[in-house]
């Protein structure tokens, strides 16, 4: 009987079906291995676990669209379509061009990030920030649901390495504009972290460097209530994801 068996074929499991993509597998065949690099801009999107690879395609897709709004017609990404349940080979494949390609001008390139339910868009020639709160605002004024998988957005100012020197180096810069510009008025901000995979980046001290960042020869003052800005600090393996946003 064993002889009747179906050898299984690329892309399928035993039973000659297809076998779905794990997302977290195909970040590492990326070039450079961990895809997210350093200064980095984009956007940060979670969804329910499973639905990483759908997700992707949904928020490139929507931010694209927005994007042409906002910066014009060269910001409208032709989207590759993938399969929803691709095999792991062929997702590898389709990633690893869409990767070449952007150097090309892809505007929008979903990566992955090796967590459930957390995926890293990467963004060229936009301010993350402004982007996101153009669609959010105006999906709330229109009232309309335009995401089956996303479920949140988050606006990625810049990445750099989860240590403390460079997250140093990179919180001064990004900060500098919003809390240190000449003839700077005392203002009022909180910082939120939030650690996944990272046993090296203590949390309290996290929070008390970008703290310290912002307030550095000024009169800013912490306001866990009502802050006029938040600073929302992810970190993911290897990786911090800044995140600024007037609140």
């Amino acid at each position: 009987m064993g002889g009747n068996k179906r050898k299984a074929g690329k892309g399928q499991d035993g039973n000659g079906k297809k076998s779905k993509t794990d997302v977290h597998k195909i970040g590492k065949y990326l070039p450079g291995g961990f895809p997210i690099d350093p200064k980095m801009k984009g956007v940060m999107v979670t969804c329910a676990r499973g639905k990483e690879i759908q997700a992707g395609k949904e928020a490139c897709d929507l931010l694209s669209e927005y994007a042409e709004k906002l910066y014009g017609p060269q910001f409208n990404d032709d989207a590759e379509e993938g399969d929803a349940e691709e095999s792991i080979e062929d997702a590898i494949a389709r990633e690893v061009a869409q990767a070449k390609k952007t150097k090309g001008g892809k505007n929008f390139l979903p990566l992955s990030t090796g967590t459930d339910c957390v995926i890293f868009i990467r963004a060229m020639g936009i301010q993350p920030s402004v982007l996101c709160h153009h669609v959010l605002a105006d999906l709330q004024k229109l009232g309309s649901k335009r995401t089956r998988y996303c479920q949140r957005f988050i606006p990625v100012e810049e990445t750099s390495y989860a240590n403390m020197d460079d997250i140093r180096v990179m919180s001064a810069r990004i900060l500098a504009p919003y809390f240190h510009a000449e003839n700077q008025e005392s203002t009022t901000f909180k910082v939120i972290p939030k650690i996944r995979h990272n046993d090296k980046v203590d949390r309290e001290i996290l929070v008390r460097e970008l703290a310290s960042t912002v307030g550095q020869g000024q009169k800013h003052r912490v306001d866990l209530t009502n802050p006029k800005y938040v600073i929302l600090a992810e970190v993911i393996k290897v990786c911090l994801l800044l995140f600024f946003t007037p609140s």
